[in-house]
């Protein structure tokens, strides 16, 4: 009855539609009316404990094509749904069910379960989506029952008391060489590198008119360094053009978290810079001196197990895009401001110049880069506020069982994010200008970036230990930019708008064609 009057409304007002059209139409326009009541009026009153759903028309694809275009936009959209509530509620993305946390409460809640919550197991889908294979995952993350069974231990020689798998056990290699024993080493290598870079980028320049894109420059010398700090001098000599070719990757890789269709040149990109680390891999060891100690401990461990090159390569790769993705884009956003704001400036420069009179030259002192890290808080200010204001990051945890978060109940093996960006753009927290840009905010208030609503470098368990290594790279290499060399910019003096159209993970990219060119020439002596 109601599907006949439906059809014939249909027939009526658009009168050359067939009869047998307007039944299939109104047949598909009275289920998704039938869904949507169930969905989001009827089982709401039946299971209050659940978490409240963002409304949607499509099943199954739900927000999933609005929340690629603008992220931040449909989780605004659901708070405001929720009438401007921070309580848990969930979004349909694609074929699941994913569930956002707003409230600084509940994210320390989050953080703190480590028993009915879990990182690990996102971590391993991390890894498959880098396509390492099922047999490689499945070893690396069984547990050893024994000393005398642990290849890590009785092969590779590396210590393991607690017989973690391996994919455990890596993370504390992540811990000890960037927030441990070994970060001594790493930072003043990455330090000089930088310098070292920076160095001859200006020289290429020099032999030109002097002038460079900003955020090229950055990414090749961030990169650069990064991969001659960590994996040696070799991996450059064996493809010089490895750097681009990550570049290349590292611009289409939201294709591969997203699991976009159709991204064959994403994936092309990818299989060039695993090729050129299988190839560099395949070299003698006694050839590639200079291994960090991440590089060295994860090679051997993973050949230890049995683990193949193809994937060894895949498995390096991941460590150079966890190593390099975010920290050059929360670098670059930070330098524009500071080459186009002549107060910003004004403040860094005077940090720099009491810095730079502790360099012992021509390498780094240990005096300097000590300073950097402790006593210039105008720049750790400023890339503070960069990473406020620009990023896109998001925690990500895994139920093992339902868990209650307030009054909502999660169920369990449900995916957890808990985006940054609405806690970054908290007035209460950051105050009325907080849709400024203003690293006052973090040199008034030194407290301010241990704030529960400041998630820079993520929390719990997913807190990121590169975090004091990421802060020296960026106050080494303003020490360069401004204390060896003379800086204008030459292009319009203006921070590039940000391009919140091609979805991201990490720190948020500018518009295509939009970018500071600057000159760049040698301080005289």
């Amino acid at each position: 009855m109601v599907l006949s009057i439906v059809s014939a409304t249909l027939q009526a007002q658009v009168g050359s539609i067939p009869p047998h059209f307007a039944y299939v139409a109104a047949s598909i326009f009275l289920s998704l009316v039938a869904f949507r009541v169930w969905k989001f009026t009827i089982r709401p009153l039946l299971y209050p404990e659940e978490p409240r759903e963002l409304p949607y028309w499509i099943p199954y694809f739900g927000h999933t094509f609005a929340y690629v275009r603008s992220g931040h936009d449909v989780v605004m959209q659901a708070k405001a749904y929720l009438n401007g509530s921070c309580e848990p509620f969930a979004l349909q993305l694609k074929d699941r069910k994913m569930y956002f946390i707003l409230h600084p409460d509940d994210s320390t809640t989050v953080y703190r379960n480590t028993t009915t919550m879990t990182f690990i197991k996102i971590v391993e889908q991390l890894q498959r989506t880098f396509r390492i294979s099922e047999t490689t995952m499945r070893i690396a993350w069984a547990l050893p029952r024994s000393k005398e069974e642990d290849r890590v231990q009785t092969i590779a020689g590396v210590p393991n008391p607690g017989l973690k798998s391996l994919g455990d056990l890596s993370m504390d290699f992540w811990r000890t060489q960037v927030a441990g024993k070994e970060y001594g080493a790493i930072e003043a290598k990455f330090s000089r590198l930088i310098a070292d870079d920076l160095a001859k980028e200006v020289a290429l320049a020099d032999k030109r008119d002097g002038v460079l894109k900003l955020l090229p420059l950055m990414q090749r010398v961030f990169l650069s360094a990064g991969l001659r700090t960590f994996f040696g001098e070799k991996l450059l000599e064996v493809d010089p053009d490895i750097v681009a070719k990550f570049i290349a990757f590292d611009d289409e890789s939201w294709k591969l978290w997203f699991k976009w269709p159709l991204s064959h040149k994403m994936f092309a990109n990818k299989q060039r810079v695993e090729d050129s680390l299988e190839k560099w891999l395949k070299l003698p060891r006694e050839e590639r001196v200079g291994l960090a100690y991440l590089v060295d401990t994860i090679e051997k461990t993973q050949l230890a197990i049995g683990t193949p090159v193809e994937d060894l390569a895949r498995i390096m790769h991941l460590l150079v895009f966890i190593i390099n993705t975010n920290t050059y884009k929360a670098a670059y956003w930070a330098t524009a401001h500071l080459l186009t704001n002549s107060s910003i400036r004004d403040d860094i420069q005077s940090e720099v110049f009491e810095a730079r009179q502790l360099i012992d030259s021509p390498r780094l002192s240990e005096s300097y880069l000590s300073h950097l890290r402790n006593e210039t808080p105008r720049i750790a200010a400023l890339l503070h506020e960069s990473l406020r204001y620009y990023s896109a990051s998001s925690s990500i945890r895994l139920t093992l069982a339902p868990v209650a978060i307030g009054k909502r109940i999660i169920p369990a093996k449900s995916v957890v994010f808990i985006p940054f960006r609405p806690l970054h753009y908290d007035a209460e927290v950051f105050g009325s200008d907080v849709n400024l840009f203003n690293p006052d905010r973090f040199f008034n208030d030194k407290k301010l970036s241990s704030s529960q609503n400041f998630k820079s470098f993520s929390g719990g368990s997913s807190y990121c230990p590169g975090r004091v290594l990421a802060r020296v790279e960026f106050a080494a290499f303003v020490g360069e930019l401004l204390g060896a060399y003379n800086v204008e910019v030459v292009s319009e003096c203006r921070v590039p708008t940000t391009d919140e159209k091609v979805p991201t993970k990490g720190i948020l990219m500018p518009m295509s064609g939009e970018d500071l060119s600057v000159k760049i020439s040698y301080k005289k002596a």
